[in-house]
């Protein structure tokens, strides 16, 4: 293995850079991601429950005590919940980008390692083939072992590129469908919170009237 990473030449110094950058991103998104999976079924069930008691200072702290953006956006939307409802919604768009970049982290310089690799592998190749070229003028083509160096490098340097390449479009596309998936359940949780809420405004409302009522007829009494 070694020998042939330094029959690629040059450019596999950079591919072998990009390799370890692609790996350890792709080791901290596995962790991160899990950390956050969260069952949003389950999660906005409690809220459910809790908003439906008027139990907004347990929700919160529900929130707090439970990891990922779907707790998080649900967090800033209780903390903005005597704002109006105006706040609310702004307050969990703004706090649902915030996720989004968060669980997007890492995922463009992976893609952009899967560009750049190919090119640093065919800029190895070019080399190889001007070394091949060079020893065949110089030789006169009467010295095979230069020449297969030169071609030896083109070819490592070729695969060396499409070895880096592939397993970083493979882990940016994976890592992205991975998001794709919490942004449903984000967008699903905040419907699902939006409604809970205007129907416990709404209770309110109408509680927050009836007593109003009957103090007026009291008072008529």
């Amino acid at each position: 293995m070694l020998d042939l990473f330094f029959k690629g030449g040059f450019a596999m110094y950079p591919l072998l850079a990009l390799s370890v950058v692609t790996v350890a991103i792709a080791i901290e998104r596995v962790i991160y991601l899990r950390r956050a999976r969260t069952d949003a079924s389950e999660f906005m069930g409690v809220i459910h429950d809790l908003l439906s008691r008027n139990a907004l200072d347990e929700a919160y702290k529900h929130c707090e005590s439970t990891s990922g953006p779907i707790s998080g956006i649900i967090q800033s939307g209780l903390k903005n919940q005597r704002r109006g409802r105006q706040e609310v919604v702004r307050a969990i768009e703004d706090a649902g980008a915030l996720e989004v970049a968060k669980l997007e982290k890492g995922i463009l310089v992976l893609q952009t390692i899967s560009k750049i690799a190919p090119l640093i592998g065919l800029f190895g190749t070019v080399t190889g083939m001007i070394r091949s070229f060079q020893a065949m003028g110089g030789a006169g083509g009467e010295n095979p072992r230069m020449v297969a160096a030169g071609i030896a490098e083109a070819l490592v340097a070729t695969a060396g590129g499409l070895v880096v390449a592939i397993p970083a479009y493979f882990l940016s596309f994976y890592f992205m469908n991975k998001v794709g998936k919490f942004l449903l359940d984000m967008q699903k949780s905040s419907i699902h919170f939006l409604d809970v809420l205007g129907d416990l405004e709404e209770k309110v409302a109408e509680r927050s009237q009836r007593l109003d009522t009957i103090g007026g007829d009291y008072l008529e009494v």
